[in-house]
């Protein structure tokens, strides 16, 4: 079960990444049932958001400043700050 925990944040953030590229191509090209994959990369953008901010806050390893940044950071500049996270700031936060 821990080890789903640690998984989702990535999970969500690649399906994310996957299906609004996937979807911001096909509306491009007009293509049929592109708004369908744009839903779906919004909503697991919102997932890994939340999980991140759970993962952040919870954490005992930073401080209440750096988890202040961390928090604005995912709602205001979602993919960068999820990008950064999931690079280098994820082993010193969350595991």
């Amino acid at each position: 079960m821990e080890k789903e925990k640690k998984n989702l944040f990535k999970k969500a953030f690649a399906i994310s990444f996957l299906f609004t590229i996937i979807g911001a191509m096909m509306k491009i090209s007009h293509w049929e049932y592109s708004s369908f994959f744009l839903i779906i990369g919004i909503l697991s953008n919102i997932l890994y958001i939340v999980v991140g901010i759970y993962e952040v806050n919870n954490s005992s390893r930073i401080s209440s400043y750096e988890k202040l940044l961390w928090t604005i950071g995912f709602i205001m500049f979602s993919f960068f700050v999820g990008l950064t996270y999931l690079i280098s700031g994820r082993r010193k936060v969350a595991l």
